[in-house]
């Protein structure tokens, strides 16, 4: 995996863009005035996430759990692939992170914004077996260069909104949604593959 598909790879998980009228819903159960905090915070907590379960995530895995990295790829395939068709069909999976009632900046930046909005079940899988395959410098590039975009994009939340509009997102969104599933399929093929390879 070259960085350029790391870096499509997670950002097609994290869906910034497709996730802008999510991001602005939610910046409404805020104090006027702070929604940048939310975001900001959002942010790093998502990076350290992610970071923490690639560094960590295989040595608890292999030796508290046992789990081989074959079984991470299929568990982590399936559940991508789940994602991709309930965006796609259902959307159930994304209503669930919406809030009611008002928060401070930094409990709504944590939960939901950062987990598990930002930084999921499959923005955690990918960024594990990225490394796992790829090497440690190609997933720290792409967390570094998908959240560099998503702070670009909450900096500039509202003119980027208004500009696209709800349909260029959604359908933004839903485009992102077959590279996920394709991205789980082959995660899948790749766990598969350990398990039915003849040794010579």
């Amino acid at each position: 995996m070259s960085y350029i598909e790391a870096i499509l790879a997670l950002f097609a998980i994290v869906d910034p863009v497709g996730n802008i009228p999510i991001l602005t819903g939610i910046a409404e159960h805020i104090p006027k005035g702070q929604s940048q905090k939310a975001f900001n915070t959002a942010i790093i907590v998502g990076v350290l996430i992610l970071l923490v379960i690639s560094f960590a995530g295989d040595a608890i895995l292999s030796r508290i759990f046992h789990i081989h990295f074959a079984d991470l790829q299929l568990a982590g395939g399936i559940l991508l692939l789940i994602i991709a068709i309930d965006h796609l069909i259902i959307g159930s999976l994304r209503r669930s992170v919406m809030v009611t009632g008002t928060f401070s900046p930094y409990e709504i930046g944590c939960v939901p914004l950062a987990c598990p909005l930002l930084a999921g079940p499959g923005a955690m899988v990918t960024s594990l077996t990225t490394l796992k395959s790829s090497g440690p410098a190609k997933a720290i590039v792409a967390i570094a260069v998908v959240f560099g975009i998503l702070w670009l994009i909450m900096r500039f939340i509202e003119p980027i909104h208004k500009f696209l509009g709800r349909m260029v997102c959604t359908v933004f969104s839903k485009v992102m949604c077959l590279f996920i599933a394709a991205i789980g399929i082959h995660m899948i093929m790749s766990g598969l593959q350990y398990y039915f390879t003849v040794p010579k």
